[in-house]
């Protein structure tokens, strides 16, 4: 399955940070809501059409990881939000700029299964 749309961080209570997810064109709602994940394919592109990412997604879960205050949660945090990982090879604060600038564009293809 292929989707096109606009990048975002989306969250919600009880997500606990932040999820890269993509907004599919002229789907509102969760029916247009994808969320990245192990595995998928994606292409971003900025603005301009210059492509800034094309590559199949493996997370870090470790890099960024920060003491939650008057919490025992360790977890990673990007550009002073709490998410839940961050692409191998980019800083959190690289990757999630991708995301919460909500210019860029993907073209995500979901993982098999």
């Amino acid at each position: 399955m292929q989707v096109e749309g606009k990048l975002f961080g989306w969250f919600e209570t009880g997500l606990e940070g932040v999820v890269w997810a993509l907004e599919q064109d002229g789907v509102a709602g969760y029916d247009g809501l994808f969320i990245l994940e192990e595995g998928d394919h994606l292409v971003i592109s900025s603005p301009s059409g210059q492509v800034l990412f094309d590559d199949y997604i493996v997370t870090d879960t470790e890099i960024g990881k920060e003491p939650r205050p008057f919490s025992q949660i360790v977890q990673p945090q990007a550009k002073g939000l709490w998410i839940h990982w961050t692409q191998k090879g980019f800083s959190p604060d690289k990757w999630a700029e991708l995301f919460i600038s909500e210019v860029n564009r993907g073209l995500l293809t979901k993982k098999q299964g």
